[in-house]
């Protein structure tokens, strides 16, 4: 498994069949964890509307969580991936060991606010009681594995900014096939005798995750990976400072995102919980394409980052071009065929009729959108590949904040009708879009991750 090589020179160094080597398996494994999301969903079908709000409310916090995580994330990926680049081997290996350690704390730190928290935050939806006290329950459940998830989350990231993209594919397959196969089980027939509850759900989702993560630091403990565990040396503050620099921007951006988001379903939980629950759904299901998005994001952060590390930022410039032309064409027959089906997969999916009318709007109006996303993954995967965390940051709060909160915020008070509320995404990501094109032809994007290349000398 530790055959990962730094990068060659040369235009195929950055070909799009080395662009799809690395995001192809990323993409594997967000539409795998993307899958068992959607399973989860299905499973707490069964248990009643309540238990559908329940999984989409949890996902709002975990995805919180997830932000937070983020910015550890982002900042281990630059860096492992400019120190890789550089063939500093000893030095990617030593940022992965500290962000592991930052991981576990955050991990841990973000469990007990969950616990206090889940009730006032979850109350911000305006849910009805009985799903409000389903959600905080399925909230608190997961919660608990919130450190193990953190570390095989940085784990995994380690590892493709290393090149090797396939090792966190497999280890992708051991958690979503252990967390599918204990959801499903406990979602009927819970351990002990106990009585079917959503928070049984959260419970296998967590323990597949806590499987995967010991398999994958056991092979890491045993050198069995592209990347080590690395001996101690004084350097740890000096990097512990460039995770921050690039790491935290990002993890605010993550936040701002999902604090745009509970904004934007408190407006949507105005028309009621069919309305809330279908929009959580249809999220779910558009993330079956938008997983190939978050891949190719990742493939060209983590390329962009080597060839800045290589010395070589006219390939970097040149893989995020490449990407983008893949990706508006792969995101786009996935999205149309979905849209296509809006209705019955909707239907099939939620066994509600009011929450499936709901989401066939929103599933409309995202395949629209598809193509600007391709544009924010591509480009705004550069920018964090090359450490320019703080422009995405910017451009979540203009697009999200601003246009899309804003505008749905204006229309829900004019008393427009709730498929105006679903539209105001369009124009978030026209806005995004401008920006991030903006900001790419001016190359100051690479400048950032270029003043970092002097704290990854051996």
């Amino acid at each position: 498994m530790n055959a990962a090589r730094a990068p060659q020179g040369g235009e195929a160094a950055v070909s799009a069949t080395a662009i799809l080597a690395l995001a192809l398996p990323s993409s594997t494994m967000f539409l795998l964890a993307t899958l068992v999301g959607i399973a989860m969903i299905r499973f707490a079908a069964a248990l009643g509307p309540d238990a559908v709000a329940a999984v989409n409310a949890g996902a709002r916090l975990y995805n919180v969580f997830i932000a937070l995580a983020a910015g550890i994330n982002a900042g281990a990926l630059a860096l492992i991936a400019n120190a890789w680049g550089a063939g500093r081997r000893v030095e990617a290996e030593r940022y992965l060991e500290l962000s592991l350690a930052v991981a576990a704390l955050l991990g841990v730190a973000i469990t007990l606010l969950t616990w206090l928290g889940a009730g006032p935050l979850l109350g911000l939806f305006d849910l009805d009681p009985g799903a409000h006290a389903e959600s905080v329950s399925y909230t608190r459940w997961l919660a608990l594995f919130y450190a193990p998830i953190a570390l095989y989350l940085v784990l995994a990231s380690g590892l493709r900014a290393a090149g090797d993209a396939r090792t966190p594919m497999l280890f992708a397959l051991l958690v979503n096939g252990v967390s599918l196969g204990l959801a499903w089980r406990w979602s009927i027939a819970p351990p002990f005798g106990l009585q079917p509850h959503v928070r049984y759900i959260a419970l296998g989702l967590g323990l597949g995750n806590v499987a995967g993560v010991v398999a994958a630091l056991a092979l890491w403990r045993a050198g069995r990976l592209a990347l080590a565990p690395a001996r101690r040396d004084a350097g740890s503050r000096r990097r512990l400072k460039a995770l921050w620099q690039v790491g935290y921007p990002a993890a605010i951006e993550q936040g701002l995102l999902q604090a745009g988001v509970i904004a934007f379903l408190w407006v949507v939980a105005q028309y009621g919980t069919a309305a809330f629950t279908a929009y959580g759904t249809s999220i779910s299901l558009l993330s079956l394409a938008m997983v190939i998005g978050f891949g190719f994001s990742v493939a060209v952060s983590v390329m962009v980052g080597q060839q800045l590390g290589a010395g070589s930022p006219a390939n970097a410039r040149l893989v995020a071009l490449r990407a983008l032309r893949l990706t508006v064409v792969t995101l786009s027959v996935p999205g149309l065929i979905l849209a296509y089906y809006a209705h019955p997969v909707a239907l099939w999916l939620t066994g509600n009729e009011g929450i499936a009318a709901h989401a066939v709007p929103i599933l409309y109006a995202f395949t629209l959108a598809l193509p600007m996303l391709a544009v924010e993954f591509c480009l705004g995967g550069a920018l964090r590949g090359a450490g320019d965390t703080r422009f995405p940051l910017l451009n979540v709060l203009a697009g999200l904040i601003v246009v899309r909160f804003g505008l749905a915020l204006l229309f829900y008070h004019l008393g427009l009708g709730v498929n105006w509320i679903y539209a105001t995404l369009i124009a978030d990501y026209a806005v995004k879009n401008a920006l991030l094109v903006w900001r790419f032809r001016s190359d100051r994007w690479m400048k950032p991750l270029r003043a970092e290349t002097p704290l990854a000398r051996p």
